[in-house]
């Protein structure tokens, strides 16, 4: 397993508590089930280039994404891109953004420990032809969510309430 925690909003207390609880298990876990040269957990701390990003991504056979609130939608998403393959699966916390579209994924509850579990067993035990029509229905999403459709969107709202405004002045 592989955790990246690009640092941010260090100077926030409850994110050094978290940071501080995430170490101390990952310790715990890796001083159990690790062994000399080979963690159970290798801990990134720190920014990652792109090309080693998309490696990790190109290596990682689920991505398990769980903010516990909107967050996180960049990683979902470049996960998705980077499979051109159509393997892979994404695990997404219905709290983040993205969760709204990329409904493909396997949405789990973040505080719903067992039922991570169970999405990531289900994601392992997957049968490889539903997990690849899943993933290319993830990356047709994507593909189509480009700035020119956010664009469209964003005036298509604005034209939206202008006609709102427009019925209800005297």
């Amino acid at each position: 397993m592989v955790q990246i925690a690009v640092p941010s909003r260090e100077e926030d207390g409850h994110y050094q508590q978290e940071r501080d609880q995430l170490e101390r298990l990952v310790g715990e876990v890796n001083g159990r089930f690790a062994q000399v040269g080979h963690p159970a957990i290798h801990y990134l701390h720190r920014s990652v280039p792109i090309d080693e990003l998309v490696a990790l991504y190109l290596a990682a056979d689920i991505m398990l994404v769980t903010p516990l609130r909107d967050g996180m939608n960049l990683v979902a998403k470049e996960y998705v891109t980077s499979r051109a393959d159509g393997t892979g699966a994404l695990v997404l916390s219905e709290f983040a953004g993205a969760a709204r579209e990329l409904r493909n994924a396997i949405l789990v509850n973040p505080h719903d420990l067992d039922g991570i579990k169970g999405a990531v067993r289900f994601a392992m035990e997957h049968e490889p032809a539903h997990a690849s029509a899943s993933m290319r229905r993830l990356r047709r999403v994507v593909r189509n969510a480009d700035v020119f459709a956010w664009a469209r969107s964003f005036l298509a709202a604005l034209q939206g309430e202008q006609q709102e405004q427009e019925i209800f002045l005297p």
